[in-house]
Formats: structure tokens, sequence, C-alpha cells
């Protein structure tokens, strides 16, 4: 069925209750987009080339490479970043699963289109400096000795352009640690935080932006104890001075998390050193950053104010902000401006878990489904207006979408709205938000239509826990200041999140975010959406006498396939594990 048949068009307004009871639709709005979604990820027939090759023709290849071209293996967390100079480029990227059994863990994996995101114009690749990694960026690359030493993983992707064709890419990388007997942590954590530079290949040709790896930088790095950890990154950069900034979550075991800030005023060679914004709150998580018209620099993330792993009496959580006059120099004290109650998966379980899957890691009320509790706000300029979204947990359980403006820099924010009311009639999660050519635009998955909604139970779970296809991405349109909202369907097909593809195939991830970009033109707004998708996963065939829950894929202990659930799969190219990154272009 093409996007046509499945699109739904509406506006909303503050009484967006009142209008959908009363069965009115304001308006509609009319979007240009192709019948079919497109897939970004082709970890399947060989696809995955070198940053080496990408930048110089040259064919480089390893074993990871190799296995990554033909794995059917995980990708989730993308990012998506549309060229401001020549909309026809795009770069995206994600945690990379597909170099488990050759690297030893994720990786970052770096994505690009030169033509529109359209089927077929996506090149894969990996970001250089993985243990296996003997390409000349990658022996050049500071993460390399780190993975060799064993910081196998990176991941967390985000991205940033510039106005002269140069691409950022900022990431984690780290090692698991080992785990810490009854502490429910880990020990001998190492990590660091990175940015990544693609530069034209051609700088007269801007075709060739963002294709040519350059370097990276180590903006931290820790040899941290037990639960200590480097993790969620911001990035974004100020076109009309090309300062790049970044921010991201550093977690310090018993103590007080902290959110870190630094800056690059030379293109990306190097940055400050790590500037403390959080010294008020609490629990910090989920940085984001906007820049508005005049250069003043915006930080929000989720927090708290009631101390250490929200002990306080007084705890309240919500979005916290910080603002820059100066170009990131130095900010103001942070403080929460918004407070909600987030919408977090702990809620569904009966036990507290964050994600509950097959035994031993089932929960009591019998539902299948990954996590989805970082309730971060994200965070986007609209003019001389901050606007803001992020994750809400009505009171009757029922996760929805929020908005709201500050029209002064920050100081005050508007009552929190819906972006897409439906109330009873499914879950919302992940927003993220942009604005470009007087347009703010939104992102966010929606269980609407979920034939077994009930605000106690997570999305696309029958009565008895079985899972099935419910959930789409929808996408939110304002063109005026979010005061009212044009709403679409952008999948061409129902998601199920729910499929047991981690932790030996007994639990779902489904990571913890997705993305829009937006850029304005001579010739218009262009907008495109990445998202995580289970469309190609191959189920398997459930045994007589287990749960039954219809989430167990090919592979797993309660199907009837001969597999193994390590990393020498004897299924690993046959689709059980195949979770993709999947794309839209909107407008």
């Amino acid at each position: 069925m093409g996007l046509t048949s499945l699109k739904r068009s509406k506006v909303l307004t503050g009484a967006s209750a009142a209008v959908l009871a009363a069965g009115a639709i304001s308006s509609s709005v009319a979007f240009a987009n192709p019948d079919t979604n497109v897939r970004v990820t082709q970890d399947q027939d060989g696809h995955y080339v070198s940053a080496h090759t990408m930048a110089t023709g040259v064919v480089y290849s390893d074993p990871v490479l190799d296995r990554c071209g033909i794995d059917r293996r995980q990708q989730n967390e993308p990012t998506i970043a549309i060229d401001p100079r020549n909309s026809d480029v795009r770069t995206a990227g994600s945690n990379d699963y597909c170099g488990i059994p050759t690297n030893g863990d994720a990786w970052a994996g770096f994505y690009r289109s030169a033509n529109g995101g359209a089927t077929g114009s996506w090149v894969d690749s990996l970001l250089p400096g993985y243990a296996a990694d003997t390409s000349p960026e990658g022996i050049a690359s500071p993460l390399h000795s780190l993975a060799q030493g064993g910081a196998h993983a990176a991941g967390d992707p985000v991205q940033a352009w510039d106005s002269n064709g140069n691409l950022f890419f900022m990431g984690n990388n780290f090692n698991r640690g080992i785990a810490d007997g009854k502490s429910g942590s880990v020990r001998d954590l190492t990590g660091d935080i990175w940015v990544a530079t693609y530069a034209p290949a051609n700088p007269t040709d801007i075709s060739t932006d963002g294709q040519a790896y350059q370097r990276t930088v180590l903006l931290d790095t820790n040899t941290f104890g037990a639960g200590q950890q480097t993790d969620k990154t911001g990035i974004n950069v100020d076109r009309n001075n090309g300062n790049i900034y970044a921010a991201w979550s550093a977690f310090h075991g018993s103590a007080c998390n902290e959110i870190l800030f630094s800056r690059s005023t030379d293109h990306g060679q190097t940055f400050s050193p790590p500037l403390k914004l959080s010294s008020s709150v609490c629990n910090n998580q989920g940085p984001n950053i906007a820049i508005g018209p005049t250069g003043n620099v915006y930080v929000s993330w989720q927090a708290n104010n009631g101390g250490t792993k929200s002990r306080g009496t007084q705890s309240a959580n919500g979005a916290a902000f910080v603002k820059s006059i100066d170009g990131g120099r130095s900010f103001s004290m942070a403080r929460i401006v918004i407070n909600y109650v987030p919408f977090v998966s702990n809620q569904f379980s009966g036990s507290g878990a964050r994600q509950c899957g097959d035994a031993p890691l089932n929960c009591p009320t019998g539902q299948t489904f990954p996590r989805f509790d970082l309730a971060q706000p994200t965070l986007t300029t609209d003019g001389t207006d901050v606007d803001m979204a992020f994750q809400v947990r009505l009171s009757d359980g029922e996760g929805q979408i929020k908005f709201s403006r500050s029209v002064n820099g920050g100081a005050i924010w508007s009552t929190p709205t819906a972006i897409d009311s439906h109330p009873g009639d499914g879950h919302q999660f992940f927003p993220w938000i942009t604005a470009s050519g007087n347009q703010i635009s939104a992102v966010y998955y929606d269980s609407m239509g979920d034939p077994n909604y009930s605000p106690t139970s997570a999305p696309c779970n029958s009565p008895t826990g079985a899972g099935y296809p419910c959930l789409n991405v929808h996408y939110a349109k304002s063109t005026n200041h979010g005061a009212t909202w044009a709403i679409s369907t952008i999948t061409d097909a129902p998601i199920n999140p729910n499929f047991e593809q981690f932790g030996g195939r007994l639990v779902p991830f489904f990571g913890d975010y997705i993305m829009v970009s937006a850029v304005t033109t001579a010739t218009g707004t262009t907008v495109a959406a990445a998202w995580t998708d289970s469309r190609d996963v191959v189920l398997g065939t459930e045994k007589p006498g287990q749960d039954m829950d219809n989430d167990d894929i090919l592979g797993a202990t309660e199907t009837t396939e001969a597999c193994t659930t390590g990393i020498a799969d004897a299924c690993f190219d046959t689709g059980g594990l195949d979770q993709n990154i999947y794309t839209q272009s909107i407008s």
C-alpha cells in the first residue's frame, strides 16, 4: 500500500481535543512524497564501502566492511542532515551492528546520498578507526588505538553542516565494561566523545559535499570506574561564522551527572576544553543545541532538581535550559524551564524494568517492548523564537508530544500544548524538532489506531502480550510559530517495535531517538526524516508451549530454527536481525 492511501492530514490547535471530539478538520495539507519509503542501510549484497573509497575512489576493504555488506543486522538511533548549499546531498548515521562478528561491537555507521535520498543513491560506510581498519584514514584516527585497546563500540551519532560543504559527525566511543556484581553497574568502563569532519571531495563541485573524510578529534576521554561514562551527544553549527558547538552527558557513578559543552572556532580542527553547563540541576541527559539568528547559543536537556538519583523531596522533572550570548564562551545558570512528567517505558513493566522480553528478561505484565525512556526535549529556533518539543505522560498514562515556545530567548516559556492530540487512541514518543524557512518541522513515533490501545499497555501489545505492527512515524508542520500544526503519516507501512533482537534474541531495542532535518534554498524548503524500522525482520516459527508472543525472530531459542545466538551466528544473514534505517523526503 502506498503512502497516498495511508496518509492522514489535519490541522490541530490548542483546542485540538474538542476539534477531534466533534469530528471536525480545520484544514488539510498535501505533501509531495513518493509512494514508498527509502531504505538507507543496505547491509546485504555487498554494499558497504570505506571512507577511503568514498574520498579517493581507490578501493579498500577489510573483514569488517565485507561482513557489513551481507550481515543484515541491526541499525538504530538514526541521524540525518541536509546540505544547506545543495539539498540533493544529505547524510545519515546510526548505531550500526553490522560488524559485530568481526568488530566485536556496534560502530558508527555513516551514510551519504547525492541524489536527494532516493532509492539506490545511499552509499553506506563506517566511521574510520574501528579496530580492524587499516586504511590510511583508520590508522590516523585517534579512535583506532582506543578501539584496539578494547573500546570496540561507537555510536549515539548526530550531524550538522556548515555553509561550505563540510559535515560534522559527532558521537561517542566506548567499551561496555564488566558487570559489577550486585551493584547493577559496570567497571573498567572507558570511553570518549569525538567529532569527525567530512569535506567536499572537490571544492568546486557541490555534489561532492561531505564526501571526503578529513579527521576525527577527541573532545573528552575517560578511564572511569563503576557506573561512569560519557553518553548522549548534540551538535550544531553557526553557519554565519562557522563555529561548531557540541554537548554531551557525562555520568559519574553515584555522583550527579553533568552536561558538558565544547566549541570549535577553526572548523573542527580543535575544540575547547569541556565546560560544565548543568551546575544547578541533576540527572542530566540528552543535550540538544539550537542557534539563534544573532548567534545566541541555546542548550536544553532532560533533568530534575531533586539531587542525585532523584532522592530529593522537592524533585521536579522537566526541560533544563541554558543560554549563551557570547558564542559559547559562557552560559546562564541552568534551570528547569518547563516541568513535565516524562513518558517512559518502565510504566508498562510492572517491575520498573526499562524493557521487557523473553525469560529471564520478561516482566510481570507479560508485555514485550523496547525502552523509550530518554524523554529529552529537542530544541530549535524559529526566527527570534526558541521552540521545544518533548514527550509527556498524561494523567492516565498516555504518551503525548508537547510543544512550547519562548519569544524572549528562553526567559519565559508558553504553556505546553499538544502537537497532535488524539486522546485515547495511541502513544507518542521520540520527538525531534527543527525549523527552516519560517516552518517548524517535527517527527515522532505514534501508535494511533492501535487496536489494543490502552494507557496502561505499551504500543503494539495484545491483551495476551503478542506483538504486531502498529507504530508509524508522523510528521508535523507549522508555519505560524506552533499555533497550529498540519499532521501527516510518512511511513508507508506500520512498524512492530517489539521484535526481540537483542540480549541473545531475548529483548527488543529501538534506539533512543529519531530525527528530522530541513533546509531552505532559493527553490524552497526541503525536509527529510530518518527512523528505525523493522519491516525487513524475518520472524521465526515459535515452538508450541512457548509464550507465542509473535515477537520471536528467526534463530531465537523459542523458535524451531537451529541457530546460535552468539557472534558465530548460523543465521546471521537470513533476516532475523534485519533492523534498518529508513528515510522519507517530505517536501
